[in-house]
């Protein structure tokens, strides 16, 4: 089971417009870095991430430091995934919702639906 967060944009708060972020680490951007975060959908982060290991790839001798180096960018971009890509969405203007939990993000997406639908009541 994972948790998901919700965004929306203010102006049209329903469920099929809403955005949803595991939060979780990410393989993807353990593995790749900044291009994870490019593939992900989080282009400021993912650029002013490419521009630090431009620019630690100037800076330190390598070799071994720059090795550590970057791995530990890398670990960290994975962990802090999820929000990295809330930052971005905040910037976009979308406002945080609901936290769905759920087994996958079809899953999560039927559930704030359900949360989100209107009662009706039954004619008679």
């Amino acid at each position: 089971m994972t948790f998901y967060a919700t965004w929306a944009p203010p102006e049209r708060p329903d469920a099929m417009a809403a955005t949803l972020v595991p939060q979780r680490m990410s393989w993807l951007v353990l593995v790749l870095g900044w291009p994870g975060l490019l593939a992900r959908g989080a282009f400021v982060s993912g650029l002013m991430a490419g521009g630090l290991t431009l620019m630690a790839w100037a800076i330190v001798p390598h070799g071994v430091p720059l090795f550590v180096l970057l791995a530990a960018m890398h670990v960290l971009a994975g962990i802090c995934a999820a929000d990295i890509l809330a930052w971005e969405l905040r910037l976009r203007g979308l406002v945080p919702g609901p936290v769905i939990m759920a087994t996958n993000a079809g899953d999560a997406r039927l559930r704030l639906l359900q949360a989100t639908a209107p009662f009706t009541t039954p004619s008679a």
